[in-house]
Parts: C-alpha cells; sequence; structure tokens
C-alpha cells in the first residue's frame, strides 16, 4: 500500500484497489468514515433521485449478525461495514416500476466504487458484498417496507493486502467502432497491421491532442 504522502491518481487508484482476508485490531477514525460516505452520497445517480441511504455497522453483535445474513465470513474481520439501501418506491416516481430495481442498482454500484476509491486513499483495504438475502438483512436491520439493501461494503487495516484476481487483457474486452474490431495499438501496443486504419486512428489522437492545447490557451487567454 502506498504511504500517506504519496499523491495517486484516480487511475492508479482503481487499479491498485485491494482486498483483505483479516484486518487488523484498529478503529478507523469518523473523520475517513465520514469522507467515505461522502464518496458514495456522491455518486451518479440516474435522474439524480438520489436514493441511496447508508447504516454504518461497527458493533461486534451488528456485524456477526449481518454476517449470519449473508454469509461472508470477513464481514466480522472488519471493523466497520457500510450497508447501502436503495428506496425503490422513490425511485420509481422518476423511471417507473419496470426501471426502478436496475437504477437503484447502478447508483449502489457507483456509491461502492466511490468509496473504496477513498477507502484504498486512506491506506484502507475493502470488500464488496452482495449477493444477499435482502429481506432477512432488511428484516434484522430495521429497514423499513419498500426500502432495500442492495450491497455493503466492509472496510479495514490489513497488513496482507489481497490484490485483485487475474483480469482478461483490454484486448480481448475491448472493440473499435463496432463490436470484433479489435484495434490493439491504440491501447496496449504496436500490435495491429492495418496501416490504413492506424493511420485514421492516431489522426483522431493527434486531433483531441490539438483540441486539448486549444481549450488550454482559452483558459489562459
Amino acid at each position: 500500500m502506498l504511504p500517506q504522502f504519496v499523491m495517486m491518481s484516480s487511475f492508479e487508484s482503481a487499479l491498485n484497489l485491494n482486498t483483505f482476508k483479516e484486518c487488523r485490531d484498529e478503529t478507523i477514525a469518523r473523520k475517513v468514515v465520514g469522507k467515505i460516505l461522502e464518496a458514495g452520497r456522491y455518486a451518479p445517480s440516474p435522474g439524480n433521485v438520489q436514493c441511496l441511504e447508508f447504516i454504518v455497522i461497527e458493533s461486534d453483535d451488528a456485524l456477526h449478525k449481518l454476517e449470519e445474513s449473508t454469509g461472508n465470513h470477513r464481514i466480522s474481520e472488519a471493523p466497520t461495514t457500510i450497508l447501502v439501501i436503495g428506496d425503490l418506491p422513490r425511485m420509481r416516481k422518476r423511471v417507473g416500476s419496470s426501471e426502478a430495481r436496475k437504477a437503484c442498482m447502478a447508483e449502489a454500484a457507483f456509491s461502492v466504487q466511490n468509496m473504496r476509491l477513498v477507502a484504498y486513499e486512506n491506506d484502507l483495504a475493502s470488500i464488496l458484498v452482495s449477493g444477499f438475502d435482502e429481506n432477512m438483512v432488511a428484516q434484522k436491520f430495521g429497514v423499513p417496507e419498500g426500502k432495500v439493501p442492495l450491497m455493503a461494503i466492509s472496510i479495514g487495516y490489513t497488513d496482507n493486502p489481497q490484490t485483485s484476481e487475474h483480469k482478461f487483457r483490454l484486448q480481448q474486452r475491448c472493440y473499435y467502432d463496432s463490436y470484433g474490431r479489435q484495434i490493439t495499438s491504440v491501447f496496449e501496443g504496436l500490435e495491429w497491421k492495418g496501416l490504413k486504419e492506424e493511420k485514421r486512428i492516431y489522426g483522431k489522437k493527434a486531433k483531441g491532442l490539438r483540441d486539448k492545447l486549444r481549450r488550454k490557451l482559452r483558459k489562459v487567454l
């Protein structure tokens, strides 16, 4: 994990997010938890509905209760877990009944990623908890009817951070202009053989650089 004084880009943080198998017995400061929650609150929201609510779980009894409900044993290893709740009726008013759950899940996913990034920037490892029995968790934590526990994030300090699992190479998952057209030189290396196409793509990149320079000049002038 990087020292506090090292400034990380968003790109570095996204690539270096880590998880844990066990955490140190160390409480997370209120100020840090507050920053993580603020990052979650500022997640993109479909229609700007802002349907999310949060329960901060820290007592041993509550953590054990959530661990039992989700089946994830790592929850009790962490000092803090944040349960993310979606307000389905609120979202339905904006996007309709058929899309409400998907919209709430999207907002929850954005929120969790925001929180994980800020946790990492504060030397914390984190895990995503999802796929649990929503009704059971709602009942155990007194969540009102209509509001649904969607996912959770457990955070803690660890001496043995776990790196991300193997990811597919970008060239195996990214295409250009249409599905199946792989132009790897634009993203990963000089492997593309279509010189005419490559010239066109790099022409677009050069135009992008020129446009960026113009924007900076306009700000100065």
